[in-house]
């Protein structure tokens, strides 16, 4: 029998995002029940369904081995540890079955397109020489997760026409978002755009947006726009 796919993620207390999981896994189902592959999907914490629920359904339809992949961007504290713990607790309420583990989805030239067409889409479509971006990632206590998205900034830079490309974090480490901003203002910026480095639409995603508009409010000198 080939390996089912298990996503998981970490949760999230907005029912958007939780949603937006679930489609997801729902879409990648679809895709690969063609190929004979079996997919389903849970969170460790704050939402609904459980890894545990995921887990036991596969189990049911007769999977004794997962093929897990976290569905995170960058290699932090929960594809690191948290993640593997909650898997490691499956296998020990069910011994007779195990699990491979896939590393993080970032950085994937897949993932680099997508940034770039939704910059486009917030340009329109017009990049000028003084347009910037700003690549606004979760933000961890991890030095590595951290260094993965300033990576990614770099990698969007690469070959592209933008001015440049700056990292920053919405929480937890700096610079935040107005200082990203304010960065890129004294580099010469007149445009900006921001793009938020998550999958999933939620609380955080949601706040840089608000704080890059709050930022552009209050510096009409720059034109701040948010993928």
């Amino acid at each position: 029998m080939t390996p089912p796919l298990l996503l998981v993620g970490h949760g999230t207390v907005d029912a958007v995002g939780v949603a937006e999981f679930g489609a997801f896994t729902r879409r990648m189902g679809r895709r690969l029940c063609g190929a004979g592959v079996d997919v389903d999907g849970g969170f460790i914490e704050l939402s609904s369904p459980t890894v545990h629920e995921a887990w036991a359904a596969l189990a049911a339809r007769g999977h004794r081995r997962m093929a897990a992949v976290p569905l995170v961007l960058v290699a932090a504290g929960h594809a690191k540890g948290d993640i593997p713990a909650a898997l490691e607790r499956e296998v020990r309420r069910d011994p007779a079955t195990e699990y491979l583990f896939g590393r993080p989805l970032g950085p994937h030239p897949v993932l680099q397109q997508i940034l770039v067409e939704r910059v486009a889409a917030a340009l329109g479509g017009e990049v000028g020489a003084d347009t910037a971006v700003l690549l606004v990632g979760r933000g961890s206590t991890d030095p590595d997760a951290n260094a993965e998205v300033c990576k990614v900034a770099r990698l969007l830079q690469e070959g592209r026409p933008y001015a440049f490309v700056e990292p920053a974090f919405v929480s937890l480490a700096l610079p935040d978002v107005a200082g990203g901003l304010a960065r890129c203002r004294k580099l010469g910026a007149e445009r900006v755009v921001v793009a938020p480095y998550f999958l999933f639409d939620g609380v955080l995603p949601r706040r840089v947006g608000d704080q890059a508009r709050s930022f552009g409010a209050a510096h009409p000198d720059v034109d701040v726009l948010v993928a």
